[in-house]
C-alpha cells in the first residue's frame, strides 16, 4: 500500500524534516517535508538522494566471519558467539585495555547508538576508547570546559536576528555547517543581509556560500585564529568593549587584553594574507551591529590553532556584548539541560588517568585516534589487540592512512559495526550489518543543546531492516553477553537495563528524561506532532545569569592552558613565505566524508587537487596534468584543476576519496581517487597536546607535475568545508 511517512535525516546536525514514500516495506523516495517546524520544506540533495544508499546492492544483509582468508557469511549465532569468546580470551589474558572500541560519525547522529556504545565500553572495562572527535571537532569541547564550564556548552548563531554573521572555515552552502541544529542556514543568511545587515566569508576558497550571499574575505589556510585575535585587538585597543558586560559576567579580561595587544591588523597581515584595512572594518562592523555572531567551524577546527581560534571566537563574542544575546551567539539549553545531564553520567570530566601513547588526556572519555595506531603497534602492557568499530573508518578519517593500515592488520580481533564492508571493515576479522537511520526509530539527543529553537521530534523507524541486519544497540549488547561481560560494568545496571529493552527496546532508557517536559507518556505526546514540536523559546540572557559552569561563575576567558601556544602563534608571523603550498581540505556537495560515497546515484565526479592560476603558472602545470602532492608522512598523484576560487599559495583537495579496493564499496571504489590523510601525520608528537586534534589543515606540502593529462572539470560536486568519520 502506497503511503507518506515522516521522518528526519540524520546525516549532519541539521536534521531536517522529511517525508518518506513507500510502498508497503520498501522505499520508493525521500523528499523535504513542508510542514517541518524547522526546516520548513528545506532538504539538501544528500538527504533527498539517501534512498538510493539505503538500496544499494552493497549494503550488508547477513554478518560475516573471517574464514580461510576471506570474509564469508554466516548466522548472526556463530558470529556473535566467535566474537565474544575471542574477545573474552584476549581480556582475560591481556587485560582489559587490551581492547579498544572506535565510534564513528553516523553512531552520533541518533540517541541508542552512543549510549549502547558506552555502556559496551564500561563492560569491557577498558581506557582505550576512540572516537572522530578528535579528527573534527575536539578544540570546541576542551575549550567550552575551560571557558563556558562544560564541554557541552556552545555558542550558536542567533541566525534569524542577526545583523552581522562571521563565518570561519564554513560551507553551509555545501555542509548546512556543524555544531548548530539549524536548517536552512544559507537562505537564513540571505535574510540577514536583506535586513540590511553584513555576512562575511573567511576562507581560503571563494565558496559556494560567499558566491551565494555575503562577502568573501580570502585568507591563508590555518591562519584563522591570528585574525580574530586581531579582532579582538582592534576592539580593546579602540574601545569597542562592551565594559559592562566584560565586568558583570567575564574573569581575566585584562589578561587577554595584554595577550591580544600583540596581534595587530599590521602584524598578522604577511601571514593572513588580509589587508589590515579589511581586519578593522571587520572588528568595527562587529562591535557596532547590535547583533551579531562568529560561528567558526571544521576548516579552522583541524589547523594548528584550533583550540586558540575557538576562544578567541567565544571571547569576541562576549567582549562586544554579543553572546547570550538576541541576535548574537545564543547558548541554549535545548529541551531538556543536556550539560547538566551529562555532568550527572560523568561524561563531562577529565579523569586523573592519560594515555599510554603520549599522556592524552581523555576528552568526553575519549583518547586522540591520532594515537590509534601507535597504540596498536607499540609493544607493551596494555598494548591493543582487540578493536570493536561501530559505524566508523578510521583506516580513511585517521591520519597516516598507510601507519593505520599496518596496525589493523596487526590486530588479533577486529569486530566491525557497519552498513557496508567499508575500507577498516576490508581488514576485520567480523563485520556485523547495521540498520541505517530509516530502519530505526530516533530523536535528535546528540543536537539538542545546539538548537536555536528548541524542538523534538520523535520518528519510527520508516520501513522495518532489510536481510538480517540489527541496530547498533542490540549488536552491542548481545556481543556484551557473548563475551561474559555486563553493560555499564555492572550486574545491576545490565540487569535493568535488559530488562527494559525487553520491555520495548531503548526508547524505554529514553522516556524518563521526557517525563518533565511532555508527561509519563512522552513518545506518545510526540506521535500526535510528526513534524515536530517546539517546547520553548531560548531567552537570551539565561546563560550568563545562571548557567555559567565554570568554579568562578563567570566566563573564564584567559584559560592557561589554551593561550600557552601564544608564543608559537606569534613567532609563525615571522616565518619566510616558502615555495610549497599550504592544504586545506573540501567536502562533496553529494556525498558526507567517506560512508556516504557508497550512495550509486552520486554522479561521477573527477577526484582532483585544485590550485590557482598563479601557481599553476609557476608549476608550470596544465589543467589535467597530474599533480603529486607530498609531505614527511606520505605522497598521492592526483589529477589537477586550475581553480580561479582557490588562493595563491593553497591546494585543496577533498577527503574521504581513494578507498580500499578489497572493501565491498563497489560504487565508492569506482570513484578511485587518493586520500588525502595519506600526507597527515599521526603519533603523540603531531597532536595538539590539549585536544588531542590531528592537523589536517595547513600542511606544508610539496608540489610537483609528473605527467600530462587532460580532466574535466566535472567537479561540481567536490566542494566544502572538511570532517571526520
Amino acid at each position: 500500500m502506497l503511503e507518506t511517512r515522516t521522518t528526519y535525516c540524520r546525516i549532519c546536525e541539521a536534521c531536517c524534516g522529511l517525508l518518506a514514500d513507500v510502498d508497503g516495506d520498501r522505499l520508493l523516495g525521500l523528499r523535504p517535508d513542508p510542514e517541518h517546524v524547522v526546516s520548513k520544506g528545506f532538504a539538501c540533495a544528500k538527504g533527498t538522494r539517501f534512498g538510493a544508499l539505503h538500496s544499494s546492492p552493497d549494503r550488508l544483509d547477513a554478518p560475516l566471519v573471517r574464514d580461510g582468508g576471506a570474509l564469508v557469511p554466516t548466522s548472526w549465532q556463530r558470529a556473535l558467539a566467535d566474537a565474544g569468546s575471542r574477545l573474552a580470551r584476549i581480556r582475560s589474558e591481556h587485560g582489559p585495555h587490551s581492547v579498544a572500541v572506535y565510534m564513528g560519525n553516523p553512531a552520533a547522529f541518533g540517541y541508542a547508538p552512543p549510549l549502547f556504545t558506552q555502556a559496551f565500553v564500561k563492560a569491557l572495562g577498558t581506557r582505550n576508547f576512540f572516537t572522530a572527535s578528535s579528527l573534527d571537532c575536539n578544540n570546541k569541547f576542551v575549550v567550552a570546559r575551560r571557558m563556558l564550564g562544560s564541554a557541552m556548552t556552545h555558542p550558536v548563531p542567533d541566525l534569524d536576528r542577526a545583523r552581522f554573521a562571521l563565518l570561519c572555515g564554513t560551507n553551509p552552502a555545501v555542509s548546512q555547517s556543524s555544531f548548530v541544529h539549524a536548517p536552512r542556514f544559507v537562505e537564513r543568511l540571505g535574510e540577514i543581509v536583506q535586513r540590511g545587515g553584513r555576512v562575511v566569508v573567511v576562507d581560503p576558497r571563494r565558496t559556494e556560500t560567499a558566491r551565494l550571499v555575503g562577502e568573501h574575505l580570502p585568507i591563508v589556510p590555518d591562519t584563522d585564529a591570528a585574525f580574530l585575535l586581531a579582532l579582538l585587538q582592534v576592539v580593546f585597543a579602540e574601545g569597542l568593549e562592551d565594559a559592562r558586560c566584560l565586568g558583570a559576567h567575564a574573569l581575566g579580561t585584562q589578561a587577554l587584553r595584554r595577550a591580544v595587544a600583540r596581534f595587530s591588523p599590521e602584524r598578522i597581515a604577511a601571514l593572513t594574507g588580509i589587508p589590515p584595512e579589511r581586519t578593522r572594518d571587520v572588528a568595527r562592523a562587529f562591535a557596532a551591529a547590535g547583533g551579531a555572531f562568529c560561528h567558526v567551524s571544521t576548516g579552522v577546527n583541524q589547523g594548528s590553532f584550533g583550540n586558540l581560534a575557538y576562544a578567541a571566537k567565544i571571547a569576541l563574542e562576549l567582549a562586544t556584548g554579543n553572546l547570550d544575546r538576541a541576535g548574537g551567539a545564543l547558548v541554549p539549553r535545548g529541551a531538556f539541560d543536556t550539560a547538566a545531564l551529562a555532568r550527572r553520567l560523568g561524561v563531562d570530566r577529565e579523569p586523573a588517568w592519560t594515555s599510554r601513547i603520549g599522556g592524552f588526556s581523555p576528552v568526553l572519555g575519549a583518547l586522540p585516534t591520532g594515537i590509534l595506531a601507535d597504540e596498536i603497534l607499540t609493544p607493551g602492557p596494555e598494548q591493543i589487540r582487540a578493536l570493536v568499530v561501530v559505524s566508523g573508518n578510521p583506516l580513511s578519517s585517521a591520519p597516516d592512512s598507510l601507519r593505520m593500515r599496518q596496525a589493523l592488520g596487526a590486530l588479533e580481533l577486529c569486530v566491525c559495526l557497519d552498513l557496508f564492508v567499508n575500507d577498516t571493515a576490508a581488514h576485520g576479522t567480523h563485520v556485523l550489518p547495521c540498520t541505517d537511520f530509516l530502519e530505526r526509530d530516533d530523536l535528535p539527543l546528540p543536537f539538542l543543546q545546539l538548537q536555536p529553537e528548541p524542538y523534538l521530534q520523535w520518528t519510527e523507524a520508516v520501513v522495518p531492516p532489510g536481510g538480517d541486519r540489527r541496530p547498533e544497540w542490540r549488536i552491542l549488547s548481545d556481543l556484551a553477553e557473548a563475551a561474559g561481560l555486563h553493560l555499564h560494568g555492572s550486574r545491576t545496571l545490565d540487569l535493568i537495563t535488559r530488562g527494559l529493552l525487553a520491555l520495548g527496546g531503548p526508547r524505554r532508557l529514553l522516556e524518563p528524561l521526557l517525563w518533565p517536559l511532555l508527561g509519563p507518556r512522552p513518545l506518545r505526546a510526540l506521535a500526535k506532532h510528526p513534524h515536530g514540536l517546539r517546547v520553548r523559546r531560548e531567552r537570551p540572557g539565561d546563560f550568563l545569569a545562571r548557567r555559567i559552569a565554570t568554579p568562578s561563575g563567570k566566563v573564564e576567558l584567559f584559560p592557561e592552558d589554551v593561550f600557552a601556544r601564544l608564543d608559537e602563534l606569534e613567532a609563525a608571523l615571522a616565518v619566510r613565505p616558502r615555495r610549497s603550498l599550504r592544504l586545506f581540505t573540501k567536502r562533496d556537495r553529494l556525498g558526507h566524508n567517506s560512508w556516504m560515497h557508497a550512495n550509486p546515484k552520486l554522479p561521477s565526479a573527477t577526484h582532483s587537487a585544485h590550485v590557482s592560476p598563479a601557481d599553476a603558472e609557476r608549476l608550470g602545470l596544465c589543467e589535467g596534468d597530474r599533480l603529486r602532492l607530498s609531505t614527511q608522512t606520505g605522497s598521492i598523484e592526483l589529477p589537477a584543476v586550475v581553480d580561479p576560487d582557490v588562493g595563491s599559495g593553497s591546494v585543496a583537495v577533498p577527503h574521504g576519496f581513494g578507498h580500499d579496493p578489497a572493501s565491498g564499496w563497489t560504487d565508492a571504489t569506482r570513484r578511485g581517487g587518493r586520500n588525502v590523510n595519506e600526507l597527515a601525520a599521526s603519533g603523540p608528537a603531531a597532536l595538539d597536546p590539549l585536544s588531542g586534534m590531528c592537523r589536517f589543515v595547513g600542511l606544508e606540502v610539496q608540489a610537483e607535475v609528473v605527467a600530462s593529462g587532460n580532466v574535466e572539470r566535472g567537479d561540481a560536486g567536490m566542494t566544502g568545508e572538511t570532517q571526520a568519520d
